[in-house]
């Protein structure tokens, strides 16, 4: 099975020929740039302006992708730099770190249910695999196996790494 690294140089390939299928590179991907963006910006109204400008770049520059690259880098990189742009162009003109901190304190409102700092507190008790793992399955929507063959781990270990994982957190929200 193809990683879902494949699956975009795949479609990127395909874009370069001129093949029709935008809307399924579109569709593939959207979930994974969302969160990216998502995760990224200040201001989360603007994640579908941050959608909207990633595509259209990527489509423009498309043809100018070299196909022994990560494609999957080079999407998430694009998608990072128009967050990036969007948070500084609302009058923001910060540091990585001090987006992140904007980040973690401004994703949610306070009529959240669960709300964005509980989440990232329930995130901060796992360890960096764990974590890896987690945003992978839930925020990526990469299966069990995507996650073992791209992380090079068996997949029993993913699934009982994820179960676990997502114990902590269902254990630290209720």
């Amino acid at each position: 099975m193809r990683t879902s690294r494949e699956k975009v140089d795949e479609y990127l390939s395909k874009l370069q020929r001129g093949e029709d299928c935008i809307k399924q590179f579109i569709d593939y991907t959207r979930g994974y740039l969302r969160y990216i963006a998502y995760k990224y910006l200040i201001d989360k109204s603007l994640v579908d302006d941050v959608i909207f400008l990633s595509y259209d770049k990527i489509l423009r520059a498309v043809n100018d992708f070299d196909k022994t690259k990560n494609g999957q880098a080079w999407i998430v990189k694009i998608t990072q730099n128009e967050a990036y742009k969007l948070n500084r162009d609302g009058g923001r003109d910060a540091s990585l770190d001090e987006y992140k901190a904007d980040i973690r304190d401004n994703s949610f409102s306070e009529n959240d249910t669960i709300n964005k700092y509980d989440i990232e507190r329930a995130m901060a008790r796992l360890d960096e695999r764990e974590s890896e793992i987690v945003e992978r399955k839930i925020y990526m929507g990469m299966t069990v196996r995507e996650i073992a063959a791209e992380m090079n781990i068996p997949k029993s270990t993913i699934a009982y790494i994820l179960k676990q994982a997502l114990k902590k957190i269902e254990k630290y929200l209720t």
